[in-house]
């Protein structure tokens, strides 16, 4: 699983900077650069900023490829055995690797929707968008918070 998890991220990123490679110089120099909670766009500036969007796609990658190889403590707000801050940080990397690909994704729709708006193809960023993405995310946080606390549960 994760390798796929971590193809699907490396694909998202692939696709954010793809798609600002392929569809920049056919763009208004001005371009939506904003959106309000229900997706319609409310700010306005230079494409260039759709760079900085893709090169937020490569550093999120980039740092939280990294996690994994950093020293990680983790505070469950009660003392655990080696065992259980075993179990804990299998936990907390699996959510950190969703994330990771949830997040990459939502820049590389961002990205394409900022693209087809630009191009006329479509008007906003979808009444979905936002609900959408923070009902996957914390949904994402919440399974693997209670799967971290279940996995170091006290038995007795």
């Amino acid at each position: 699983m994760k390798t796929i998890r971590e193809s699907i991220a490396a694909l998202g990123v692939l696709f954010t900077v793809g798609v600002v490679a392929i569809f920049y110089a056919r763009l208004p120099e001005t371009i939506a650069t904003h959106f309000n909670a229900a997706g319609v766009a409310d700010g306005f500036g230079g494409r260039a900023i759709l760079w900085l969007l893709a090169a937020n796609a490569v550093f999120v990658y980039g740092v939280m490829s990294a996690v994994p190889f950093l020293p990680l403590k983790v505070n469950l707000l009660r003392p655990l055995t080696s065992e259980q801050e075993s179990a804990a940080r299998v936990g907390a990397l699996a959510l950190v690797g969703w994330l990771k690909v949830e997040i990459v994704l939502t820049l590389g729709y961002v990205c394409l929707a900022i693209v087809r708006i630009g191009l006329g193809l479509q008007w906003t960023l979808g009444s979905a968008f936002l609900p959408a993405t923070l009902i996957v995310i914390g949904a994402t946080c919440g399974y693997h918070f209670v799967q971290m606390m279940r996995a170091t549960r006290v038995h007795g």
